[in-house]
């Protein structure tokens, strides 16, 4: 049984990456043809701000609502299948009720919003703004049946219809722009943002459709509901705390040298690429770990987080490290063309390697966070995410004077290794059987075999004389990675063999 369950986990994580790849890959094909039909103007500037708004609204919601839903669900699953299908629909009305007054705030107040968020532009500018707000706000309320539908599929193992929204986003963007792009001009990036959302909101609810139950009764007086609610208030206040550290760092690069926002937000785009893959893999490791505890099974909950976590640091470390190396031979590979000169290339390099020290300690921060989450414990996760922005505020102010955005993105990344070791050491109160101890006996593993892989990388870069960047860059991953792999060997197969005799 449980090697039948670690088959289908791997087959899930798997099938969730080759989806996530093909999703990125026509989110930087949809970039390049928007960019090539509309360039960029100040009719597309307010469009991205209102769906940047929007967008930043959906994802407090969905974030938080997926997160808590799924430990909920599978506790009331577990107790009772019924009750559990009906816990979701009273969410849904909830959900919806909720949204549909912040829509209708959105709407009402359009007007001053936009001068907050675009204070710099005319009159005429920003009722175009209010406009395009008022056209988007009513997708909050297809948003949060969006997201009860993705927390649905995710509760019972099904991952890859929530992966495929970006991929369908994507796709409806470019075929609306190369169909109606030169008869409707950059509004048909406004009707192609509604469109997906419709599409994605239906496309979701069919496919969780034999997960979904009536409801009965006032659904505000569902325990589950209530439970949910009380879970997603410290879910809520720790992703708000996200967005004011991302404008007090936007507030800062502003003040550097034209340019350096734009560098920034490519560089991001680049660290979001292996970002969402640690985020997609600790989704997929939440349900398995939630149902262990939902059963009492706290032991093997703490194991699978123990062997997991080990395996995808060691799967994630040597590409923060050649990422960091690489850097500038990455952004120039990537985006060193046409307009973006060479110090555009400089800037976003020099952000991209502040920015990739995050990804092996971002595994902890994901899936320690989830670990906790399986017990309903939203508020401890919470306060270490505050004390780790709390930290990057702080550093981003002292480094970006002397070291630019390479010290705003940097103290970014000294948040989330913060946010991942205090996960760490809290996630023990939660299960007696987790212990520190064991994970601590690998660190000189990673210490090594991280330096070997940072030795090898640049010993590629000094003896290998290849004038093309992308020859160069692969020869260089091939060494650096290569010898990582030979270093860590001993100990993948230790934990392999581990695994093994458990099963």
């Amino acid at each position: 049984m449980l090697k039948l369950k670690n088959n289908k986990l791997f087959k899930s994580i798997f099938s969730v990456t080759g989806v996530i790849l093909l999703s990125k890959l026509l989110g930087f094909a949809k970039q390049m043809v928007a960019a090539n039909v509309f360039g960029a103007t100040i009719e597309t500037d307010v469009i991205y701000l209102a769906e940047g708004f929007i967008g930043n609204i959906k994802y407090l919601l969905v974030q938080t609502v997926l997160t808590s839903f799924v430990a909920v669900y599978l506790n009331a699953q577990h107790k009772d299948e019924a009750h559990a299908r009906g816990f979701a629909a009273d969410l849904g009305k909830v959900l919806t009720v909720i949204a549909g007054s912040l829509a209708l705030l959105v709407m009402l107040f359009a007007p001053q919003i936009a001068g907050i968020i675009a204070p710099s532009y005319v009159d005429e500018v920003r009722l175009q703004l209010a406009g395009y707000l008022r056209l988007f706000a009513p997708a909050l309320m297809c948003f949060v049946w969006l997201s009860v539908s993705h927390g649905l599929l995710s509760a019972n193992k099904r991952f890859i219809p929530g992966e495929l929204e970006g991929l369908n986003q994507s796709v409806i963007l470019i075929a609306l722009v190369l169909l109606l792009g030169g008869r409707l001009g950059p509004q048909v990036l406004a009707l192609a943002f509604v469109t997906y959302v419709l599409w994605n909101t239906v496309f979701m609810g069919l496919c969780s459709r034999r997960y979904w139950g009536k409801g009965e009764g006032n659904p505000f007086h569902n325990p589950h509901v209530r439970s949910l609610m009380k879970m997603a208030g410290p879910l809520l206040l720790g992703y708000s705390m996200v967005y004011v550290n991302e404008t007090v760092g936007k507030i800062l690069v502003s003040g550097l040298e034209a340019g350096t926002v734009t560098a920034m937000s490519y560089a991001s785009v680049l660290s979001n690429l292996v970002a969402t893959f640690v985020v997609s893999f600790c989704s997929i490791l939440f349900p398995y770990i939630t149902t262990h505890i939902t059963k009492g099974e706290d032991r093997q909950a703490a194991d699978m987080v123990s062997k997991s976590v080990l395996l995808l640091v060691m799967v994630f470390l040597p590409i923060s490290v050649l990422t960091v190396i690489c850097a500038e031979d990455i952004v120039t590979i990537v985006y060193g063309h046409g307009a973006f000169t060479r110090e555009n290339v400089r800037i976003a390099a020099a952000a991209l390697s502040g920015y990739a020290v995050m990804f092996a300690p971002l595994v902890l921060s994901e899936l320690f966070s989830r670990f906790q989450y399986g017990y309903q414990n939203s508020k401890t996760p919470m306060i270490n995410s505050t004390i780790g922005i709390g930290v990057n505020i702080a550093l981003s102010l002292v480094l970006c004077p002397y070291y630019g955005v390479m010290g705003v993105a940097f103290a970014s990344s000294m948040s989330t290794i913060i946010c991942g070791v205090l996960n760490v050491i809290t996630a023990c109160r939660c299960n007696s059987f987790f212990r520190i101890k064991p994970l601590l006996k690998t660190v000189p593993w990673y210490v090594v075999g991280g330096c070997v892989c940072a030795l090898a990388a640049f010993w590629s870069l000094k003896t290998f004389t290849i004038n093309s960047v992308l020859i160069r860059f692969v020869v260089t991953v091939l060494c650096g990675g290569g010898a990582y792999l030979l270093t860590m060997s001993p100990l993948l197969y230790r934990i392999l063999r581990k695994k093994k005799a458990a099963e």
